[in-house]
C-alpha cells in the first residue's frame, strides 16, 4: 500500500488554516480504488500552528469520525474561534490566580478545542486507524533538540525486529504510564509557546499529571525541563519524518510549508525627534518645578491651597530623590565589571533619541536575527537533509504557500508545454498575495475577515498542493528513478489535477467553502 508522510510547519493561524487546505483537497482527490488519498496519508509530523491541524484531524480519526466531518470541524473552529481573547480577558482578571499565560491557554485549549482528551485517547485507538505515526514538535532548551509528542503502531523493522517511536528524545523519554495522561492541550500548547509570546512550559511541573499524588514520586524524580514552540529548531518538522523514514518505506514525503516568504530587508531609521531631551535636563525642570513650589509656600495664604502646593512639593522631592538613588545604585551594580574606565554621570546627559537609537536598533536586530536570519538558517538545514538525500529523490514535494505568489519563480523543472499548463493566474496569484500577508498571529483581526485571509488561506492550501502534486507526475514521466509500483496510485490522479487546476485558475476559491466541498 502506497504510504504517504506529511509534515505540517508552524506559523500559528496562518499555518493551521494553509494546512487545513491542503488536507481538505487530498482527501477530494479520488484514488482509482476510490478512497481518497488522504486516507493513504499514514505519518504526520507537525509544528506550532500546524499541530493544531494535525492534532485535530489525528484525534478526529481516534473518534471514528469521517474526514469530511473532521475537517469541516476545524474549519469552524479557526473561523470561529477566539482562544488568545478569552485567554487574555480571563488571564488579566483580577481574581484569575495563574501566573502564566501559556498555562491560561492550556485551559482555554482544553474547554474550547480538545475537551479534555489526552494522548492515552490516541494510543488506545492507533492500530485502529489509517495513521501509523504522529509527531507533534516543541523544542527542549536544555540540549537544544526536538522534544516529541509522539504516538505511533509498533513497527516491524527490515530486520525482523520490532521498533515504537520514542516519546520525548534521547536525553529523556516519558514512560507511556505517564505519556498517557497529557492532555492534548498541552501537547498543542508545548508545540506552539513561541519565544517572546509565551512563557516555556515546564516537564512535568505545568503538566495537568503533575498534581494527581499517584504521579508523586515521579515527578520529583524529574528535573524541570524547558519546553517552547518546536519551530525554533525545525519549523517544517522534517526530522521526524527522517527518523521514522530509517523504521518504516515512506513513498512520497509532502512538506506542507506555510512560511510567508517574505523577503524584506533589515533596516532602522535613526530619528532626532527627541535630540533635545536627556535625563540631565528632565533633572532640571524637576528642580525648577520643585523651587517653584517651595517658592508658593512663602506667599500663599494658609488654608487649602497651603496643603496642596506642600502636597505637590513632597511628592515631587519623593520623585526627584528616588529617581536619583535608583538610578546611581543601579549604574553602579551594571557598571563595576566593566573592564575600563566608566564615568555613570555622563548617561544623564544622553538625549533620549540617542538612548532610543541604541536600545531600539538592538532589540529590533535580536528580532530580525531570532525571527528570520535563525530561522531561515535552520529551515536551510533542515531542508538539506531531504534534498541532498539520494534516498528521497521522486519522493518529495514542498508545497509552500508563497510558491505562487506575485513575483515568485515556478516551473524550472517544467517543459515550456507544461509551464503552458501550469502558470497560475493573476487571480491565483492575488490570492495567493493576500495569504502570506496573514501574521503569525493565533486570531484574526477584524481587518483579516474583511479582506477574507481565512478563505484566501484554505484556497491556497488547496491549489498549491494540485499544482505540486501536478508539477510531481509531470517530473516523473521524465525520470522515474527510486520509484515503485506504488507511484503509480499518484500518477493516476493526472486527470483530475488537471481539470481542477483549470478550475483553480479561473477561481482560486471555488473549494473554499470545505462544508460543500
Amino acid at each position: 500500500m502506497t504510504k504517504i508522510a506529511i509534515s505540517l510547519s508552524g506559523g500559528g493561524f496562518r499555518a493551521a488554516t494553509f494546512h487545513l487546505g491542503t488536507l481538505s483537497y487530498l482527501n477530494r482527490l479520488k484514488t482509482s480504488n476510490g478512497k481518497p488519498l488522504l486516507d493513504y496519508v499514514n505519518t504526520v509530523s507537525t509544528i506550532s500552528g500546524g499541530t493544531l491541524t494535525g492534532l485535530w484531524f489525528l484525534w478526529g480519526k481516534c473518534k471514528g469520525m469521517s474526514n469530511d466531518d473532521i475537517l469541516s470541524g476545524l474549519d469552524k473552529i479557526l473561523k470561529s474561534s477566539d482562544v488568545i481573547g478569552k485567554a487574555s480577558r480571563e488571564f488579566l482578571n483580577g481574581d484569575n490566580l495563574n501566573h502564566s499565560l501559556i498555562r491560561e491557554m492550556i485551559r482555554i485549549y482544553d474547554e474550547e478545542i480538545f475537551h479534555n482528551a489526552t494522548l492515552g485517547d490516541i494510543m488506545a485507538k492507533i492500530d485502529d486507524i489509517s495513521i501509523d505515526n504522529f509527531s507533534a514538535n516543541a523544542t527542549e532548551f536544555t540540549n537544544a533538540t526536538e522534544f516529541r509528542f509522539q504516538v505511533g503502531k509498533v513497527i516491524e523493522t527490515a530486520k525482523g525486529g520490532f521498533s515504537q517511536g520514542v516519546i520525548g528524545n534521547i536525553f529523556y523519554k516519558i514512560p507511556p504510564k505517564i505519556a498517557q495522561q497529557i492532555k492534548l492541550s498541552e501537547v498543542f500548547a508545548a508545540s506552539s509557546c513561541f519565544p517572546g509570546g509565551f512563557e516555556a512550559l515546564f516537564y512535568p511541573r505545568d503538566f495537568n499529571f503533575s498534581k494527581d499524588p499517584i504521579n508523586k514520586e515521579y515527578v520529583n524524580s524529574v528535573k524541570p525541563l524547558a519546553i517552547m514552540d518546536g519551530g525554533i529548531v525545525d519549523n517544517q518538522g522534517i526530522e521526524p519524518v527522517n527518523l521514522i523514514r530509517k523504521r518504516q518505506n515512506i513513498d512520497l514525503f509532502i512538506i506542507s510549508d506555510a512560511g510567508c516568504g517574505k523577503e524584506d530587508p533589515y533596516s532602522f531609521e535613526e530619528n532626532d525627534t527627541l535630540s533635545s531631551i536627556s535625563i540631565h535636563r528632565l533633572n532640571i525642570i524637576q528642580n525648577i518645578i520643585i523651587a517653584g513650589f517651595a517658592s508658593l509656600l512663602l506667599f500663599v495664604p494658609k488654608g487649602y491651597w497651603t496643603g496642596f502646593v506642600s502636597a505637590a512639593l513632597i511628592i515631587f522631592l519623593i520623585i526627584r530623590i528616588s529617581i536619583a538613588l535608583s538610578s546611581r545604585i543601579l549604574l553602579n551594580k551594571t557598571t563595576k565589571n566593566i573592564p575600563f574606565t566608566f564615568n555613570w554621570k555622563g548617561l544623564l546627559h544622553i538625549n533620549f533619541a540617542k538612548i532610543r537609537s541604541l536600545i531600539g536598533s538592538r532589540a529590533t536586530s535580536m528580532i530580525k536575527l531570532t525571527d528570520n536570519v535563525f530561522m531561515k538558517h535552520i529551515r536551510t538545514l533542515n531542508y538539506n537533509t531531504i534534498y541532498q538525500d539520494s534516498q528521497w529523490m521522486n519522493r518529495r514535494i514542498m508545497n509552500a504557500l508563497y510558491e505562487l505568489c506575485r513575483g515568485k519563480s515556478w516551473g524550472k523543472h517544467l517543459t515550456p508545454d507544461e509551464r503552458k499548463i501550469m502558470e497560475p493566474t493573476e487571480a491565483v496569484s492575488n490570492n495567493s498575495d493576500i495569504a502570506a500577508s496573514m501574521g503569525t498571529t493565533l486570531w484574526w483581526s477584524e481587518k483579516d475577515r474583511i479582506i477574507g485571509k481565512p478563505a484566501a488561506l484554505i484556497a491556497a492550501g488547496q491549489y498549491n498542493i494540485c499544482w505540486n502534486l501536478l508539477e510531481y507526475i509531470y517530473r516523473l514521466r521524465r525520470d522515474k528513478t527510486n520509484t515503485t509500483e506504488e507511484h503509480k496510485l499518484i500518477e493516476e490522479l493526472q486527470e483530475q489535477l488537471e481539470a481542477d487546476w483549470n478550475k483553480f485558475k479561473e477561481n482560486p476559491q471555488f473549494l473554499a467553502d470545505i462544508s460543500k466541498i
